[in-house]
């Protein structure tokens, strides 16, 4: 709906009378006194003077913006604010020589010093622009691309040639590879089933795993087990025929010679465990 009288002509000292009747106040206050309010926004972290609570950058506050000064032709603002804490005042200025912004009382800044290696991008000159434009390193820089290609088109080809060399007959590499792995598994399957049998001869439990035939540790490789499993039987038989259930003596240095640390342990343990089973039958 369009207002009342609108598109009427009105006289200029009419419109004028009106203006100053409906304006709450003169357009010219506060400019005289070169301060406004504006709405501004904490450039940098801060904490307040008074109250000492931190003020996070980009916190906006209505603020009394003022010429101060000078900088040659460039004014410098003071912006007037208000802790929303403490109802202190503080005030941040700017700094056209050094273009930035300074608390000049009532607040404290966070200083945080700058390393340039740890910022992704350096401001100033780029040595590489001035090579760029620079003809003879232009050409320095083609003729060191064109020897590093060089170098690594014969290593290229010298693979290529080795790799032809190795697979000019794709099928018999396969069979040989096939027959090299057929080879590994039967190997490990004996192995397996051997342990398996080994550990139900001296009835170990199926959850025990059996050393490596290929550790070279003494005492803990299968035929040393083999070994003293033999001899320790060996030494049963011998104290049977010679009717020795009493006796505590270890085997005859004869039986248990040659027999390794691991060896003789285990000797000791099946003789002690036969002694005790056949105590127990005589009872």
């Amino acid at each position: 709906m369009q207002d009342f009288g609108m598109g009427r002509y009105r006289p200029h000292n009419e419109e004028s009378e009106r203006e100053e009747i409906h304006r709450s106040r003169p357009k010219s206050e506060g400019i005289s006194h070169k301060s406004r309010v504006v709405r501004f926004e904490i450039p940098f972290h801060i904490w307040c003077g008074n109250c000492n609570i931190h003020i996070a950058q980009g916190v906006r506050f209505n603020a009394t913006k003022k010429m101060v000064s000078q900088y040659y032709s460039t004014p410098i603002w003071s912006f007037l604010c208000k802790c929303h804490n403490c109802q202190a005042f503080f005030e941040i200025r700017t700094d056209p020589k050094n273009s930035q912004y300074v608390v000049e009382s009532g607040a404290r800044k966070r200083v945080t010093e700058w390393e340039p290696s740890e910022d992704d991008h350096v401001f100033g000159s780029d040595p590489s622009e001035k090579q760029d434009a620079d003809a003879f390193a232009l050409l320095e820089k083609e003729k060191l691309r064109k020897t590093q290609t060089a170098v690594h088109q014969d290593r290229v080809l010298e693979l290529e040639k080795l790799s032809a060399e190795q697979w000019s007959d794709p099928f018999s590499k396969n069979a040989q590879m096939r027959k090299s792995f057929r080879r590994e598994k039967r190997a490990r399957l004996r192995r397996e089933l051997q342990d398996a049998d080994f550990r139900r001869t001296i009835g170990w439990d199926s959850s025990r795993i059996l050393a490596s035939p290929s550790s070279s540790e003494p005492g803990f490789t299968t035929p040393d087990i083999r070994r003293a499993w033999r001899q320790a039987q060996d030494g049963r038989r011998y104290k049977l025929s010679s009717n020795l259930e009493h006796t505590t003596q270890r085997p005859s240095p004869r039986i248990t010679q040659g027999l390794s640390k691991a060896g003789q342990s285990l000797a000791d343990r099946l003789m002690a465990n036969t002694k005790s089973k056949r105590e127990k039958s005589s009872r």
